[in-house]
């Protein structure tokens, strides 16, 4: 499976420090083609650097200039474990719609399932874009450059025509008591639009961004089905959040095994 063999292509080149294309073919009984394929998918989360025949494991991963990875070194672990558990939750032949946000990301480079992604992420679209097996669609909008994400009218113009079985939201403030916020009213009335196209409601969030409330509520808890987070999250706010009726998975990161 792609997404096992992405996670053991880290592990090698976190122990040997670099490897060359013909080395990673061999190693997996693949091709060059489809080890270059994995390498592009992981520098675009940074989690690798690409140079000439050969991949380096980046001295800080942390830092990274790629355009779609301006946060994801931020509990890069947590994210990747939470992306993980909400791959495996798509079922195959499912349409679904990936929300922008670097989670969200994370969710991108673990699928490896046939089916169709709609997405507001010019991120997200440029790692399922090399899956044969799904479909991606972009909603259309405004490029935003500081997320690579698409918002405004069209957006939520398009999301109308499509209905979802399910929905991975990301939220930048999550309270028990008033729901999941954001600073843009723009990005808000997006998501607002997703969760109405979307049969289950699944938020997808690190702890860290817990007990924030920003100015704009897009959405109280009644609205949301699941939310998969990492274990950061302190057990009095996770009981508040399940008396809503959510159903909530925590992660935790994984170590990385030959």
């Amino acid at each position: 499976m792609t997404a096992g063999r992405q996670e053991k292509i880290r592990y090698l080149l976190q122990k040997h420090g670099h490897l060359t294309v013909a080395e990673l073919a061999a190693e997996f009984n693949v091709s060059e083609m489809t080890i270059r394929r994995d390498l592009k998918q992981l520098a675009l989360m940074g989690l690798i650097q690409r140079e000439h025949g050969k991949a380096v494991y980046p001295q800080n991963p942390q830092i990274k200039n790629t355009v779609f990875t301006t946060r994801i070194g931020e509990a890069q672990s947590e994210k990747l474990s939470i992306g993980r558990a909400a791959a495996g939750l798509i079922n195959e032949g499912e349409s679904v719609i990936l929300d922008s946000g670097t989670t969200t990301l994370a969710i991108a480079l673990a699928l490896d399932i046939k089916c169709t992604v709609v997405t507001n992420s010019l991120a997200v679209a440029e790692i399922l874009s090399m899956r044969e097996d799904i479909t991606t669609v972009l909603t259309g909008g405004e490029v935003q450059s500081t997320t690579y994400s698409l918002l405004g009218p069209m957006t939520r113009e398009n999301l109308d025509g499509f209905y979802a079985d399910k929905l991975f939201l990301s939220a930048t403030g999550i309270s028990t008591e008033k729901g999941l916020s954001t600073s843009s009213m723009i990005e808000s009335e997006v998501k607002q639009a997703m969760i109405t196209s979307a049969r289950e409601v699944i938020l997808v969030a690190h702890s860290a961004k817990l007990g924030h409330i920003l100015y704009h509520t897009f959405a109280k808890w009644k609205k949301v089905n699941k939310f998969i987070t990492d274990a950061g999250a302190s057990p009095e706010q996770i009981d508040k959040i399940k008396q809503y009726g959510v159903e909530v998975i925590i992660v935790s990161p994984k170590v990385l095994l030959p």
